[in-house]
């Protein structure tokens, strides 16, 4: 096989793997509009409640350990220290499941949680004493330092 054979052969190769690398990855759907009835933070702690029947509690809190999270991604857990739970009762300490990313993949969208970041959960209880946020497109979303000494002292 002479040289340039062999690099075509190469770069058809490389070429043919570009093409497949979007099929590789996790497909994620667009979130819709928001919902123009969303209650905001600061409605939910005033009003106490988060304005959806299954998805009814507010979390804040802080991740201090991450579990099951593997070397390839998949299911993974989150233990959240909870600071104020202010639309009903969680316990001081909660689990919280999400789906981790192999490393290198990008997610639009996803919801990663990582020890030490603080967060607002908009979530359920599941079976276990587990909760599920609501999702890639939901409330559910991490916040600076300064947010989240404001919304633990208003609630």
């Amino acid at each position: 096989m002479t040289y340039r054979c062999r690099v075509r052969r190469l770069l058809l190769i490389v070429l043919l793997s570009f093409g497949l690398l979007p099929i590789a990855t996790p497909a994620r759907a667009v979130c819709a509009a928001p919902d123009p009835d969303t209650l905001t933070f600061e409605q939910m702690i005033d009003q106490g409640t988060t304005g959806d029947d299954d998805f009814d509690r507010m979390i804040i809190g802080r991740v201090v350990r991450v579990r099951d999270r593997g070397e390839v991604g998949g299911r993974a857990t989150a233990v959240v220290h909870v600071a104020a739970h202010p639309t009903g009762y969680v316990p001081e300490r909660i689990r919280v499941r999400f789906r981790a990313y192999p490393p290198g993949v990008w997610a639009e969208h996803s919801v990663e949680f990582a020890v030490g970041e603080r967060w607002v959960i908009i979530a359920k209880r599941k079976d276990g004493g587990r909760y599920q946020h609501d999702g890639d497109c939901g409330q559910t979303q991490r916040v600076s330092r300064e947010r989240y000494a404001e919304l633990i002292a208003s609630s």
